[in-house]
């Protein structure tokens, strides 16, 4: 895939950024493989923002380069999206210059669904990510029964940080921050916190007119960065988080229904349990009454800057 064809895929459905160089098709066939290659660009969309001053892949970016990758190769007029994340391991980081190798296995998985494993590595051969997920067309997007729970009650009165204070507490800038309001907040225990989806988001941006309304659909992978903000807030709240906070372990994340400019989502993070400086958490995204995600496990973790920065390890 050249650049040029993965910008004209961008400009046909809303996608954070473009999450894939250029690949390779290894075989095809029932059990398609592929490498998927993304070098990390400090210009790219979004990265301005997400720890400025060290530029970090997003882990949730790998699960993009792995629908665009996979969207591109089964060739369907609509874009793939994510149905679940069964596990994702983020072993390494992955910095800005560094090229992203993705070994990629594409199976069937029933009607219009694609299961799909990648193993990830640096350009040196450092292992980066570990990721077993399913991709699905609208109709399986549409087709997954959401669950039956109830949202969570608005609060009388917002507890918890203001928007300065999440500004002081997240190492997230505009326009990777996304989190705009605490509802509530248990500390240690639970969190409630919204986030607008606006039409204005770089998401959006370089979309060609007259596209049908389900191509403007909030990618999942920047649904799920979201949660992941809301999660490190509520992990702040218990003062053992330390260091630089990064993704190490999704599980079971489930996907459900169309999210679309307008909508108000909800995150409620619940923290399951604390271990040295890991956190785990899970817990559900709400668009008004529909539930559009469940998180079954989000492990995070707090690490000294200098494990994370590698030009701090070299100048040492």
């Amino acid at each position: 895939m050249t650049g040029s064809s993965a910008d004209s895929a961008r400009r046909a459905y809303a996608a954070p950024l473009r999450a894939v160089d250029r690949m390779r098709i290894l075989s095809d066939g029932p059990g398609t493989r592929i490498v998927v290659y993304k070098t990390v660009d400090p210009e790219d969309p979004y990265m301005a923002g997400h720890f400025p001053g060290l530029t970090l892949l997003p882990a949730v970016f790998v699960l993009e380069a792995l629908r665009q990758a996979v969207t591109t190769v089964v060739g369907t007029d609509e874009p793939l999206n994510l149905l679940e994340v069964r596990s994702g391991r983020w072993l390494a980081p992955m910095q800005g210059g560094d090229e992203i190798r993705l070994d990629v296995t594409v199976t069937p998985d029933g009607p219009g669904r694609r299961r799909v494993t990648a193993d990830g590595f640096r350009q040196d051969g450092t292992p980066v990510a570990a990721v077993k997920a399913t991709l699905g067309d609208r109709a399986a997007v549409l087709a997954a029964p959401p669950p039956q729970d109830a949202p969570p009650p608005a609060a009388d009165e917002p507890s918890g940080p203001d928007y300065t204070g999440i500004l002081d507490l997240l190492p997230v800038r505009h326009p990777m921050l996304m989190v705009d309001r605490v509802e509530s907040l248990d500390p240690g225990r639970r969190i409630t916190v919204a986030k607008a989806v606006s039409g204005s988001e770089p998401c959006y941006q370089q979309m060609a007119d007259g596209l049908p309304l389900s191509r403007y659909m909030y990618p999942r992978s920047l649904m799920l960065e979201s949660f992941g903000q809301a999660s490190v807030l509520l992990w702040l709240s218990t003062g053992t988080a330390r260091g630089v906070p990064v993704a190490a372990a999704f599980r079971d994340c489930r996907f459900y229904g169309e999210v679309r400019p307008g909508a108000v989502l909800r995150h409620v993070s619940r923290i399951d349990r604390l271990m040295a400086d890991n956190v785990f958490v899970s817990g559900q995204t709400w668009d008004g009454d529909r539930c559009v995600m469940t998180v079954g496990a989000l492990v995070g973790s707090s690490r000294p800057r200098e494990r994370v920065d590698r030009a701090m390890t070299a100048a040492s």
